[in-house]
């Protein structure tokens, strides 16, 4: 199940991912860790551009990274487990269950 960001184009996705997802698991889950992870790292643009840049800086043949890129990588990281510990709780199951971003345009 998917709850999706919209705003002048679509840029993201966050999906649930595990066994017996619920409608509250996206309803309320992945639309909080989606409003956390934009509070921290900003417009969903900004967040789409710091996920890509932390997949990048995961990727060993990718090209050096500079210092500012690599700042938003890891504010990715952090933002992502910040926004993980405030959503999880709203899981059914948090044991069982991850988020996922996709991004539109990868």
């Amino acid at each position: 199940m998917k709850d999706e960001t919209h705003t002048a184009e679509h840029l993201y996705t966050v999906e649930v991912e595990g066994r017996n997802v619920t409608v509250r698991d996206v309803m309320v889950a992945a639309f909080t860790y989606r409003i956390k992870l934009e509070e921290l790292l900003g417009s969903p643009r900004q967040v789409a551009h710091c996920y890509r840049l932390w997949r990048r800086l995961e990727q060993l043949d990718e090209p050096p990274m500079t210092r500012l890129d690599i700042k938003y990588a890891t504010a990715w990281r952090d933002a992502h487990a910040q926004a993980w510990q405030v959503a999880q709780v709203f899981l059914t199951e948090p044991h069982a269950k991850t988020f996922v971003l996709r991004l539109a345009i990868p």
